[in-house]
């Protein structure tokens, strides 16, 4: 039946339950809430009253789904427990592989040895970052598995007040967000500090004369690896936090934001010094160009390209941010 409420109970338990479960569970839920209300009020139309009160004898979606999946057996963590724990875990471990394979592939790249045979490389890099991976997910899991079977242990409650109040809005049409495209977004973020600090000579071009010309300095691109990290783990914040609302909300805006900003400010640390950019990279252009007048436009133009990726970086995250308030803005009303 139609009402925002049972909409949002429906879509709380749903979420919980893999992809090929959810139709038969909305409609076998919906069906089942509809019998509740006819039981309870028979003829006369439902109130908002009457389907608060159906929903809260029915339980927390979060109870339900546990019926559903199946994971409601006693084990050392089950029940409620293990929904949460499930979504903690899918949000933490991923967030690890991903650190730890950029630290490991920028740490490859800045003490790649050229001596070295490239398939021998491959195949050390590749063994070592696996390890790395499966070292580090280990503590994380455990701490996590730890702190949930403590709190089933002691029965600790995990709602936090009004279980109809906090039901989440069930996002429509372009109110979702793809979960593809938050993670092309993180897959960019990685791709960009892989090659800015494992192998920045590759963003340059060739010339027959002095061979292939890199745009930055290497070395001084890795010693602002500070900033360059900060930019990457704050996009990787901001990707997963659209993951985790599914859709435009003010919170998302606000973390947006926030982090938008910061990312400016990185990318303003590494741009704003010039060292980072290669002298040669604009006279080897100059070069090619016969005039006086067209050279010194080149080295205009591209003697301060750190400039022209600063004003690219901060355009590209205003319209970001704008484009994600409007979307919040556009949903709300």
């Amino acid at each position: 039946m139609e009402n925002e409420l049972i909409a949002r109970y429906i879509y709380a338990v749903t979420r919980h339950l893999p992809p090929q479960m959810r139709a038969d569970v909305e409609k076998e839920l919906d069906s089942l809430i509809a019998d509740m209300l006819a039981e309870r009020c028979g003829d006369v139309l439902p109130t908002d009253k009457d389907v608060k009160v159906v929903l809260t004898e029915l339980g927390a979606p979060e109870e339900i789904a546990v019926k559903y999946s199946g994971e409601e057996n006693p084990a050392l963590i089950s029940g409620v427990y293990f929904v949460y724990y499930k979504q903690i875990l899918r949000l933490v471990l991923p967030i690890v592989v991903v650190v730890v394979t950029v630290g490991n592939a920028v740490y490859l790249g800045m003490n790649y040895d050229p001596a070295l045979n490239p398939f021998v490389a491959f195949g050390l890099g590749f063994g070592q970052v696996l390890a790395g991976i499966i070292g580090s997910l280990v503590g994380p899991f455990a701490i996590i598995t730890f702190i949930f079977a403590m709190l089933e242990k002691y029965k600790v409650k995990l709602d936090d007040g009004d279980m109809i109040a906090n039901l989440p809005e069930v996002p429509k049409g372009k109110e979702k967000i793809k979960r593809s495209e938050a993670i092309a977004g993180i897959v960019v973020a990685l791709v960009l500090t892989v090659v800015l600090l494992g192998f920045p000579e590759i963003i340059g071009f060739w010339s027959a004369d002095t061979g292939w010309v890199p745009i930055f300095i290497p070395e001084v691109l890795r010693s602002l690896w500070v900033f360059i990290i900060l930019w990457t783990l704050l996009e990787i914040v901001k990707e997963s936090f659209k993951i985790v609302e599914g859709m435009y909300t003010r919170r998302l805006v606000i973390v947006t934001v926030i982090c938008n900003i910061f990312i400016v400010v990185s990318a303003l640390a590494v741009f704003l010094n010039s060292g980072v950019v290669n002298p040669e990279f604009a006279q080897t252009l100059n070069s090619f160009i016969a005039e006086e007048d067209g050279r010194i436009a080149v080295s205009v133009i591209f003697g301060n390209i750190h400039l022209i990726v600063i004003g690219a970086v901060i355009i590209g995250f205003i319209v970001d941010s704008i484009d994600t308030a409007v979307s919040a803005y556009k949903r709300a009303i």
